[in-house]
């Protein structure tokens, strides 16, 4: 595969897909699908000049923590939109070859990221699900008597570069795009020896190469066994059995540098283990007349939806049917009532109000929103947000009343879960919507008190499109001061200011990098034709 089709494909999966599955899509998503093949011409001089641009112009990422659970966390990275793209275009281009390096598809046991391009919805990977992996889990504990279920402690942050470059040069046509990745992961640990940026697919396949060689070890013994991602299930038959197993992929992930999370290291029955997979079980997962319970039925629903399928209409119509013959604001009545909630359970409860009827979705929306409940469901704060953005504008006016009341109320009174930074960054996303003056109070208030390139570039965003040019004209004043991040999202804004903007920018384009005279070119077009500020 040549260069120029690595980074076709790249943009187009971005701008489908966007560049994570954590953070919010970045505005340059919209850059990359509106003017592609300006963008594929920057990437090709990027990758002409790659020495140049990375000492110039170095890649700027934001590193937040992302919430897992009630009080676990995680660190998660942004990299800057362009780089992002260049990135992934390096490992697309190397995607065959490192998948054909993995154990092979048909062995059933390593599901996670299995590569292969989809043209039609720009998609890198296969439809194969985790799901799919502890179904088969199940499938394979029927004939053992016992199962390891376990997995690896910090995956994505402990992964060592110098065995990813190994990993790499091994490849027999890889050329110096070994080398090119190399000096970005450098620069995007911050010159850290290990760790990959969490939430993008260009990571995802490098992870899948740091894994090939345990799972090769696995494979070459015969060992039974499944994994997705940092998660394995070892199937044995009897319990010493287990111990010695265990005791080897420990071995042989310290050899990578890895090592086991202990507090989710098992050995258990099969029947145990069947019994705890139960909600992808049909057969174990029934109410009391041994019918299918609710939450079964919700959890075989594809919730995901792509509007722009030939079929889409249908398809709609279809998933609509599918959820409103389940009770979801029983599944949300019952999540609530309980001390720890089903995160799985819940995130698909809440996806799911998109396509209930009117009347039900917003008995929904308030379910979900009650402060007491907000409170139980702190560990899918990020999916409520989501919802509740996606739904607004089909609510009736007494119900986006409620939606606007019950987010101040969010930001005045349950502060505390606004404060995981990704959180306050669905809240705000949630609060652009629909501009009133108290919404507008909080962004000036949360853009005067953060220093979070993440969050203060939305509020500039949000605040060019609610056209407070009081505010944007105050800013303008502080540009120099800006983060990278900041100084990009107010290029766009300045368009907001009419000639004030245009004066600003005729006086400041001298300063720009090559990605930001990009992105004023895509959005001077975009303007004259639509005069909003995409979010």
């Amino acid at each position: 595969m040549n260069m120029e089709q690595a980074f076709e494909m790249a943009l187009k999966n971005i701008a489908k897909h966007g560049d994570t599955d954590i953070f919010p899509f970045p505005f340059e998503t919209h850059v990359f699908h509106d003017a592609l093949n300006k963008c594929k011409q920057f990437l090709v001089e990027l990758h002409n000049n790659f020495d140049d641009f990375l000492s110039s112009y170095p890649p700027t990422t934001i590193v937040t923590l992302t919430q897992i659970g009630y009080t676990g966390f995680r660190w998660a990275t942004q990299i800057d939109p362009f780089w992002n793209a260049y990135y992934l275009s390096l490992i697309i281009s190397l995607a065959e070859q490192i998948e054909s390096r993995r154990v092979p598809e048909c062995e059933m046991s390593v599901f996670s990221y299995r590569y292969g391009w989809d043209e039609a919805n720009a998609k890198l990977f296969k439809d194969i699900t985790w799901k799919d992996f502890r179904t088969h889990s199940i499938k394979l504990s029927q004939s053992s008597e016992f199962v390891i279920t376990t997995d690896i402690a910090d995956f994505y942050s402990r992964i060592n570069h110098h065995r990813v470059e190994n990993a790499l040069n091994r490849l027999p046509n890889a050329g110096d795009l070994p080398s090119r990745i190399m000096k970005l992961l450098t620069v995007f640990s911050k010159n850290v020896s290990y760790g990959l940026p969490i939430g993008g697919p260009a990571s995802r396949i490098i992870a899948e190469l740091a894994l090939v060689l345990v799972d090769e070890n696995l494979t070459r013994r015969r060992i039974k066994f499944t994994r997705y991602a940092d998660d394995y299930c070892i199937f044995c038959d009897t319990k010493s059995n287990a111990y010695e197993l265990l005791v080897l992929l420990s071995e042989k992930l310290f050899n990578e540098g890895l090592i086991l999370q202990k507090n989710k290291t098992r050995i258990v029955t099969s029947k145990e283990f069947r019994e705890s997979s139960g909600l992808l079980d049909p057969k174990t997962t029934t109410s009391g007349n041994g019918n299918v319970s609710e939450e079964q039925k919700l959890l075989n629903i594809s919730i995901r939806f792509d509007p722009y399928s030939p079929t889409a209409e249908e398809d709609y119509e279809q998933l609509k049917s599918a959820v409103n013959e389940v009770d979801i604001i029983g599944i949300l009545g019952r999540e609530v009532a309980k001390t720890t909630i089903d995160v799985t359970v819940s995130k698909q409860a809440i996806n799911a109000i998109k396509a209930l009827e009117p009347i039900t979705r917003e008995g929904a929306v308030k379910t979900i929103l009650k402060p007491e409940n907000l409170e139980v469901l702190a560990p899918v704060f990020v999916t409520i947000m989501r919802t509740i953005k996606g739904v607004y504008e089909e609510l009736d006016a007494e119900g986006k009343n409620f939606v606007d009341n019950s987010l101040i109320n969010i930001f005045e009174k349950y502060s505390h879960l606004l404060s995981v930074e990704l959180n306050l960054s669905y809240f705000i996303y949630a609060l652009s919507v629909k501009n009133t003056q108290r919404k507008e109070e909080i962004l000036v208030e949360i853009y005067d008190q953060k220093s979070s390139s993440l969050i203060r570039r939305q509020i500039i965003l949000i605040m060019a499109n609610w056209k407070c040019f009081y505010w944007l004209s105050d800013i303008k004043q502080k540009y120099s001061g800006l983060s990278e991040w900041e100084k990009r999202a107010f290029i766009i804004s300045s368009y907001i200011l009419g000639d004030e903007g245009r004066h600003w920018r005729d006086n400041t384009k001298r300063t720009w990098t090559p990605m930001d005279s990009l992105v004023r070119d895509w959005f001077a077009d975009r303007f004259q034709k639509n005069r909003t500020i995409p979010l």
